[in-house]
């Protein structure tokens, strides 16, 4: 504080006002699984060229939310790859061609990364007839198997030995030579990718908990590959409900999304759901959805619902009949269907507990809102005019939150769409405490119609 004046003059003092700084934007997903390239840290990718370029190419495979997420609009991808050394790596060993002069042995080939997303990928061996019969060079196919008819993948078209290794550490997208074993000429035929493992339940953990320190993260996902054990399944997702609830206990409130098993009954989904009950945890129908579930609602508005809701890049989705989706909403399962006229559509936003999403997102931002403003007046609460000043920082962004229609009044007018008191008692005054209640009511999907027709004669 300057001294006083001597001379008769003007002193003027700036005092700068509390300005709270924007809230970082929602939808911005939280994503845990196999990667080709490990940093052993947490990576953003707002992009799916920088996606491919951080984590490599073999990563669009092993985690396929990725490419759903953002082609379905989600901010950005928060990705936390497992540790080196979780789950088992895929291999097959092609036997030596014994045809071939001098020759041994063959070679094996790795999955580029742990998991059993290759398992049951064909590799094909065919080798050219070269105008020179002293060059030998054969052509490395990598299939699919796709009813009568194997699904090409990848082609790698007159290879040598020599060149072999180069070629596949710098062009495929599923395979790598495995460099500690010999190699030599392979015998031409068809050979299946094999042995590769999911992650325990314990590598699925520790990779959430690197997303604790990412405050913006409001979605989060545990890219599961391996649905084979129902029980081992749900534990994972249990580990996802469970570091969602701890962090909305520091005002970083985040939804988890899961999906059903790729085999079972709608009442097997139904059972699992049962045991995954929570208002911070989504379970979606069919399989192999999630990601782009969790784009959508990262694409919209944090109040408005995915009801009805059209998602791309699917594909074609195995057809969920009219009973089956009853049977799944009651379970509070959300069903990803195909709609005549709509497209791929999320037939109702359902948490596990049977509240809608929206109403999360937005107790979730409110949350977000009374942390970043209550931030930055700790240590300037010991007046009135200090907390006078909270509580209208408060009502302002509550205002626009209204303003945004985010948060609104009851049906009938009668009660506020929210209610905000700044208090503290003598006892709480001596302890340097402050108490907000804070009160909203978020916007509500209208999800049903009921009309009554009157035919008058």
């Amino acid at each position: 504080m300057p001294s006083g004046l001597i001379i008769p003059g003007v002193q003027v003092t700036v005092v700068k006002e509390v300005l709270p700084q924007q809230l970082a934007p929602s939808g911005i997903l939280g994503l845990v699984g196999f990667t080709e390239e490990n940093p052993n840290k947490v990576v953003r990718a707002g992009s799916w060229s920088r996606f491919v370029e951080v984590m490599g190419r073999a990563s669009a495979y092993s985690l396929p939310e990725a490419k759903q997420a953002l082609d379905n609009g989600v901010s950005e991808l928060v990705i936390s790859p497992l540790r080196t050394g979780a789950g088992v790596v895929a291999k097959v060993a092609l036997p030596a061609d014994t045809a071939k002069p001098a020759n041994t042995t063959g070679f094996t080939l790795l999955a580029r990364t742990a998991g059993p997303w290759v398992n049951g990928l064909m590799v094909r061996i065919e080798y050219r007839q070269n105008l020179d019969p002293t060059v030998i060079s054969f052509d490395l196919s990598v299939l699919r198997k796709n009813g009568a008819q194997d699904e090409l993948l990848e082609v790698h078209r007159n290879q040598k030995l020599d060149s072999l290794v180069a070629t596949l550490k710098a062009g495929s997208a599923f395979v790598k030579v495995d460099e500690s074993k010999a190699l030599g000429w392979p015998l031409a035929g068809d050979y299946l990718l094999a042995g590769g493992k999911d992650a325990t339940v314990e590598d699925y953990a520790a990779a959430l908990g690197r997303l604790r320190e990412e405050a913006d993260v409001d979605m989060v996902i545990a890219a599961v590959q391996d649905f084979s054990d129902r029980g081992k399944v749900a534990r994972i997702y249990g580990e996802v409900i469970s570091h969602c609830n701890n962090l909305s206990a520091e005002c970083k409130g985040r939804i988890g999304f899961g999906q059903v098993p790729d085999t079972g009954t709608a009442q097997d989904n139904v059972q699992l759901a049962s045991n995954l009950v929570s208002d911070r945890f989504v379970l979606v129908a069919p399989n192999g959805v999630v990601g782009a579930v969790a784009g959508l609602v990262g694409n919209l508005p944090y109040f408005y619902s995915p009801t009805f809701k059209q998602v791309s890049g699917v594909g074609e989705l195995p057809r969920i009949g009219v009973e089956d989706q009853k049977a799944l909403l009651t379970g509070k399962v959300v069903p990803v269907v195909l709609e005549r006229g709509r497209g791929t559509i999320v037939l109702r936003g359902l948490t596990t507990d049977g509240d809608q999403i929206n109403v999360r997102r937005v107790a979730d931002r409110a949350v977000r809102t009374l942390k970043m403003i209550g931030d930055l007046f700790i240590g300037l609460l010991n007046n009135a005019d200090g907390r006078t000043a909270l509580k209208q920082k408060l009502v302002e962004s509550l205002v626009q939150m209204e303003k945004d229609g985010a948060i609104v009044p009851s049906t009938d007018g009668k009660d506020p769409a929210f209610k905000v008191e700044v208090y503290s008692s003598q006892a709480d005054f001596a302890l340097g405490i402050v108490r907000v209640n804070m009160a909203v009511r978020p916007v509500r999907a209208i999800d049903y119609i009921y009309a009554t027709i009157t035919v008058q004669v």
